[in-house]
Order: structure tokens, then sequence, then C-alpha cells
């Protein structure tokens, strides 16, 4: 498990947890005042049935200052505790029009946003076969330093 300031990141695939690799990813000119940036890739092959693949913080307790935060090709969540940020950011660019069509053809699946955690929503005709998960967090937020762990929490810049 990662440790996190806010509590343990766990993976759960169809609500069993699974064990994981953390990756340490090193800080760059985006994120500088990060205490911790990891990513964490799931292989997952689809089956042709709906699954879900969840990055929960262990024992979080959501707060009026949590926020979903995303980006172009990013779906990210934010959560903010004693002056604690740490953000969960997965590839995706989730959403539909009013006639059900998909906004983004480039993804084949979900994204998902819960109290304490994120996941990808896995579909019947979904064919990806690696998820990433991004995780970066500031022990002291600021104005000046807060979108730090937005850009260390994407995936996409890893």
């Amino acid at each position: 498990m990662l440790p996190t300031p806010l509590g343990d990141i766990i993976i759960l695939i169809d609500n069993k947890a699974i064990s994981y690799n953390a990756i340490p990813v090193n800080r760059d000119k985006t994120c500088m005042d990060i205490h911790g940036r990891y990513k964490i890739v799931i292989d997952f092959i689809p089956d042709g049935q709906e699954h879900q693949i969840k990055c929960l913080i262990d024992g979080y307790e959501n707060t009026d200052d949590d926020f979903v935060e995303t980006g172009e090709n990013l779906e990210l969540k934010s959560f903010v505790k004693n002056n604690i940020k740490l953000s969960i950011g997965m590839e995706g660019d989730s959403g539909y029009f009013s006639d059900e069509t998909r906004i983004n053809n480039h993804y084949d699946y979900d994204n998902g946003y819960f109290n304490n955690g994120v996941s990808y929503q896995i579909l019947k005709n979904t064919q990806t076969n690696k998820y990433v998960f991004g995780i970066a967090w500031i022990v002291d937020q600021r104005p000046d330093n807060e979108v730090q762990t937005w850009y260390g929490a994407d995936p996409s810049i890893m």
C-alpha cells in the first residue's frame, strides 16, 4: 500500500482489493513543492463485461473542500484536509451529450468519482488494457502552490 498523509491508497477491482506497485515519479518544474508523487499502473484485460477499477484513500472521510478538477484528457479529484491537498488523476475525458453519444471517442471507458477516490469504469466494449492513476500531495497547501498537485497527478505527463 502507498501511505499518504490522508490515508493509505487501496486499489480495488470489482470491490476486491488487489496488490499493486506505487512507482515514485520525480518532481518537475510544474510541481516543485509537492511532497509525494506516484503512479500506479494496473494491467487489466477486458472480457466483454462491465468492471470497475477504483483507487481509494482508505478510511478517508470527505470534506466540503473536496472537488473534481478536470482537464484535457484528465479526470481528477482533489481531497483537502488540515492544509493537506491530495489529488488522484486518471486519463480520460468522460461525459455524454444529451443524445447519449460520448463527448470524446478517444477513450473506450468512463471515469467515476467517489467520496474517497476515483475509478475507471470498464464498459462492455472496452479494449484498453492499461489503466494509470497519478497521485500527488502537498502538505502546506497555499493559493500560490495549490495547482501543483493537479500537475503532479496528471498521468499523461508522468
